[in-house]
């Protein structure tokens, strides 16, 4: 019988350890009722799944959204075995209102703890940042305020809409800039 009501918390999928890019991503929006459209349900099915840490090259292998993001970085010799992408809430939501801190679980609110500690880190040695979806980053008064400082060659955010084309874009303008 199939677990209908599973949900798959992804706090942070990359390189923890040396990464030499960062996305930053929010992760509401993924219905959780439609978990077979999430990559995580077959990841979990064939035994890949992790709610952290989980290498990019399994991802990409599942999910779409994903190898076209690591193309773009393809094209500029950053490997998806170099980049951390961090997840600002761990869990698939309907819609962004659903993700209020104030309604947080344990795993929830430790995940952003160690996501900022990390984002933090990485900032200070000069890893630079893509934001994808950078909203709920820059609206934590920890993270903005050290985003805020680094100049466009370390952070670039895409456009706000929702179309990934012009984020890809977006990416691709900053990593050919940046990349000289």
């Amino acid at each position: 019988m199939i677990e209908t009501e599973k949900i798959f918390p992804v706090s942070r999928i990359g390189n923890e350890k040396s990464p030499k890019l960062i996305i930053l991503l929010c992760n509401p929006g993924g219905d959780p009722k439609y978990y077979k459209r999430l990559a995580e349900y077959p990841m979990d099915k064939d035994g890949f799944y992790k709610s952290s840490g989980m290498d990019l090259h399994i991802y990409r292998e599942y999910c779409e959204w994903w190898d076209k993001v690591l193309n773009k970085t393809d094209k500029y010799g950053i490997k998806d075995k170099d980049i951390l992408a961090l997840e600002y809430y761990p869990y698939h939501t309907k819609r962004s209102n659903d993700s209020k801190h104030w309604k947080w679980d344990t795993f929830a609110q430790k995940s952003l703890s160690r996501n900022k500690e990390l984002l933090l880190k990485y900032i200070k040695n000069g890893v630079p940042v893509f934001g994808y979806y950078y909203g709920f980053w820059l609206n934590d008064k920890d993270t903005n305020k050290q985003l805020a400082m680094l100049k466009p060659v370390q952070f670039c955010k895409s456009r706000n809409g929702l179309g990934q084309s012009l984020k890809l874009k977006d990416l691709d303008d900053w990593l050919h800039k940046t990349r000289k």
